[in-house]
């Protein structure tokens, strides 16, 4: 699997690449900067509103998706790492796998987690732990409520009556969930069977922006009968919104 070697792949190469004009700041592709941070003197590649790589000056590399494990994000960080490593996907699970093997004669394979770290030596910390059946479990019961918020179509719009963490957002339009990255919430709604139009409405912002969706899944804006392409929408909107915050790429 190849990828554009465009960011560096070590705190050094960074360092070297943000000289002169760019010694702050460097733009390395669509939405995508390699910045300094100040404090600890580390380096960050930047998408979005996420820092996806952070450089550390003793050689550390940390890997973060914000949540938002997507087709690019994935890709972003590909381009930082060092050439043996490489990020993949597998059944909505993301793996950092080394092309070479180990003293044990092994390739190494990592469940991808938000700050797992790659030190200079080779070696990983901080990763996830695979369990395929609690991830048919969970992926289950994501489904069910999923099905739970299209059978609620047409609902109540969102309003201040809804959960603070699906309804207040921040500047750049993030829940205040996502924004906290607080999943528990969203655990508690699942577990009381709660359908929260501002959760519906945010989902179907991330995987339909501006569709039709929107005016078929609430009071009062819909106008396309028995509004089935709404409760499909939901849906599938739900459960993809839902699995990214639960550690799925969906």
């Amino acid at each position: 699997m190849a990828y554009p070697k465009t960011v560096a792949g070590s705190y050094k190469e960074a360092d070297e690449s943000l000289q002169g004009r760019n010694f702050h700041s460097r733009k390395i592709s669509n939405n995508t900067y390699l910045e300094r941070r100040n404090g600890a003197g580390s380096i960050a590649l930047h998408y979005h509103a996420t820092d996806v790589v952070v450089y550390r000056p003793n050689g550390d590399m940390e890997l973060y998706s914000g949540g938002w494990r997507t087709p690019t994000t994935k890709e972003r960080i590909n381009w930082a790492l060092p050439q043996r490593w490489y990020l993949t996907q597998e059944k909505g699970v993301w793996w950092l796998v080394s092309r070479e093997t180990g003293q044990q004669g092994f390739v190494q394979e990592h469940v991808f987690t938000d700050g797992i770290t790659l030190h200079p030596d080779g070696t990983v910390t901080g990763a996830g732990t695979y369990n395929a059946k609690v991830d048919r479990a969970i992926k289950k019961r994501v489904k069910a409520y999923a099905q739970l918020c299209a059978d609620a179509v047409p609902m109540d719009s969102p309003d201040g009556g809804d959960c603070w963490y699906c309804h207040l957002g921040t500047v750049d339009g993030k829940s205040l969930g996502d924004a906290t990255g607080n999943v528990e919430h969203i655990d508690s709604h699942m577990e009381e069977g709660y359908v929260v139009p501002s959760l519906v409405f945010h989902a179907l912002q991330a995987h339909y922006n501006a569709n039709m969706a929107f005016w078929q899944a609430f009071k009062g804006d819909h106008s396309w009968g028995d509004c089935e392409f709404g409760r499909q929408a939901v849906k599938k909107a739900v459960y993809r919104y839902v699995l990214r915050r639960k550690g799925f790429a969906a």
